[in-house]
């Protein structure tokens, strides 16, 4: 079965829904790379290091999008581009040294090349180097949004420790974290561009917009952590479980599998490591309950409830640039 969430006739590709804001994309990495510049050389030369490991700048893109939409044209939408792309970037340093990385996008991760102190560090002065620069707009009104969100990915980061190698995981703990580590960051790019256009009444829909394309984003990224390659992934198959972490693939396998096949997956938990039980028995559970279709479905039906949040607005070409996404997200290889 192929899914998708809107039909693809006539859909933009993806080189085209990047090419409409290409220009404004370079503006944001040219702001990432000046204003991560510190009088430490290791914060700068750390922040250098992740900017050229290349990403995918959709958190970036998603500033641009949603504050074209809304008619807003100015150079605050580049610059708030580049404060959500360092607050990104600082979770990436942060996360990689909770979860002991090693690879980050095919690289040594920050805290291989510079250890576990200067990369703490390093992450909490980008944070605060974001909202720098955030404060630089006078908009108390987008510093409120960014520290609201700051808050929830840290609340969300406790939530998952909370929940390490814990089994017992259920479906609404699971989604609740991931809305707050990673779906906040999406809505919060698209409340940005209604923030500098003025355009209040467009805020509640543009959120939900982020927030559901965030969900849709992290399932699949919970899916290719098992059914991708590490060289396509640019780190290890099945790192999430290696760490402890049971995402949604693992939460709808086990409500069906047997207790033999839960202990199998305890065991993973408790090791930290595929010694007694190989990758492919994972995979071969999953499968065997037709996990991949369930989650690729259920995030599939998160991109048709972000589509449902453009309706109200008129087309544009970045009006059907927003509408491509979802379809690029569910279809993405890394």
């Amino acid at each position: 079965m192929v899914y998708s969430v809107q039909p693809r006739v006539g859909q933009m590709r993806r080189e085209e829904v990047f090419d409409l804001i290409r220009e404004d994309l370079d503006r944001v990495d040219r702001a990432f790379g000046v204003d991560t510049v510190c009088t430490v050389g290791a914060v700068t030369a750390l922040g250098h290091y992740l900017q050229i490991s290349g990403g995918k700048r959709v958190r970036p893109a998603l500033v641009l999008l949603s504050s074209r939409l809304c008619g807003y044209t100015g150079p605050s939408a580049v610059q708030l581009g580049a404060v959500v792309e360092i607050i990104h970037t600082a979770t990436l340093v942060h996360d990689d040294v909770i979860d002991g990385a090693d690879l980050r996008r095919g690289r040594p991760s920050t805290n291989s090349c510079w250890g576990n102190h200067m990369s703490v560090l390093a992450g909490d002065w980008l944070y605060m180097q974001s909202f720098q620069m955030a404060l630089r707009e006078r908009n108390f009104e987008i510093l409120e949004l960014l520290i609201h969100l700051t808050q929830m990915m840290v609340e969300g980061e406790l939530l998952q420790l909370e929940k390490l190698g814990r089994i017992d995981i259920t479906e609404e703990e699971y989604l609740d974290l991931i809305d707050r580590k990673t779906a906040g960051l999406f809505a919060a790019s698209m409340r940005l561009g209604a923030s500098l256009a003025g355009k209040h009444d467009a805020a509640r829909d543009l959120d939900e917009y982020g927030r559901n394309l965030g969900m849709a984003f992290q399932l699949v990224d919970d899916l290719l952590d098992f059914t991708s390659s590490e060289d396509t992934l640019g780190k290890p198959v099945a790192s999430d479980l290696r760490e402890g972490k049971v995402t949604l693939p693992l939460i709808f396998a086990l409500r069906q599998c047997t207790s033999e096949e839960r202990r199998m997956v305890a065991a993973v938990l408790r090791e930290r490591a595929f010694d007694s039980v190989g990758i492919g028995q994972i995979v071969t559970i999953l499968n065997r309950y037709d996990t991949p279709a369930t989650v690729l479905e259920r995030a599939a039906d998160y991109g048709r409830k972000a589509l449902q949040r453009l309706e109200r607005f008129p087309d544009s070409p970045h009006k059907r640039a927003l509408e491509a996404l979802p379809e690029f997200v569910l279809h993405r290889e890394n």
